[in-house]
């Protein structure tokens, strides 16, 4: 049986342009790529879940621009440490490129996600090899954090940015994956699932499939909860008790969270990334949050980096209340 035909995560991703949710002006710019079979140095931004690597992915294919994907299309994870440096740069990315397109393709496409952690280094040499490859060589990025893209890159590329998928898109998508899967569901059960793991689709459908396996949606709503999600509902309890004065609150949520830290292995870039991209985070929080992001990859240990971040926004927070609260007049 083919594997890929029975994860629903694939048998259930957009293949065509008109399956995404897109802005009408995107649209009618991928359209012109895809008859043209030729698209520009691409640069997709903004937070997960907004459809980034799925774009890229069908730009990639038969229905977008390459017909030859096994010789024309070489796809990076630009986030992993061996493919994230200089060396690969020069060493598998532009050998790729030397070699003109193969068949009836018009380009080579090289796709690097979550390219904003690829090193200052590699950018800049990226800089000099598109240049180099202009005639048919073809790049499209992908990035949570565009601050970490190099202006010479940023000034070749057609930047797009991507917005998260609203959640009701993924409530609708989700319900309709469960009834052509014959799955049994409550919409409780299924509302669950969208919300705590919001914005992250494959991970909701890879859940819903593996708690689907009998033909009805069984949940443990304390498994389905992640720890990320725990700790970003601890940070915006946290800054919600400041705002209203509850810090007597803060240090028992503090005292969860470090248990939490030290009992599990964390995706600390969701965290950052969740954190920063909301609303309901102030601004002067979301600065430290976007230095303590950068930081991460370095620091020596990842909970106690973290949880200085914490302090950082407790201290921030509090500051600011004691200061605005001077020029509020006291009810008598």
């Amino acid at each position: 049986m083919d594997l890929l035909n029975t994860l629903w995560v694939e048998r259930y991703r957009p293949n065509k342009l008109d399956e995404m949710i897109l802005p009408d002006s995107y649209r009618s710019d991928f359209e012109v790529f895809i008859a043209n079979r030729d698209i520009p140095i691409l640069l997709f931004y903004g937070p997960p879940g907004g459809g980034k690597t799925a774009i890229a992915q069908i730009l990639c294919s038969r229905n977008g621009v390459l017909s030859n994907k096994r010789e024309n299309l070489l796809s990076i994870n630009g986030s992993a440490q061996s493919t994230r440096g200089i060396g690969f740069v020069e060493g598998t990315i532009e050998p790729f490129l030397k070699i003109p397109p193969d068949g009836t393709d018009k380009n080579k496409v090289v796709f690097i996600d979550e390219s904003d952690n690829l090193t200052s280094d590699s950018q800049r040499s990226l800089r000099n090899i598109i240049e180099k490859y202009s005639e048919y060589g073809r790049f499209i990025f992908t990035c949570n954090h565009i601050s970490k893209m190099e202006e010479a890159l940023m000034s070749r590329s057609q930047a797009y940015e991507f917005k998260q998928m609203p959640i009701d898109y993924i409530y609708s998508l989700t319900t309709k994956i469960l009834e052509h899967e014959n799955v049994k569901h409550t919409e409780e059960d299924l509302r669950f699932i969208c919300e705590s793991l919001y914005p992250d689709i494959r991970r909701t459908i890879n859940t819903l499939q593996r708690n689907s396996m009998s033909g009805e949606l069984k949940i443990d709503k304390s498994i389905i909860l992640t720890t990320e999600r725990k700790i970003i509902t601890y940070i915006l309890e946290i800054i919600n008790f400041i705002n209203s004065d509850q810090k007597n609150k803060i240090g028992s949520i503090i005292s969860e969270m470090i248990s939490l830290l030290n009992d599990r292995d964390i995706e600390y870039r969701r965290i950052y990334e969740d954190l920063f991209f909301r609303k309901e985070v102030p601004a002067n929080c979301k600065i430290f949050i976007n230095k303590y992001s950068n930081e991460h990859q370095t620091c020596m240990v990842p909970s106690m980096h973290f949880m200085s971040l914490v302090f950082d926004i407790v201290s921030t927070l509090t500051k600011y209340r004691e200061m605005s609260g001077k020029y509020i007049p006291k009810t008598k």
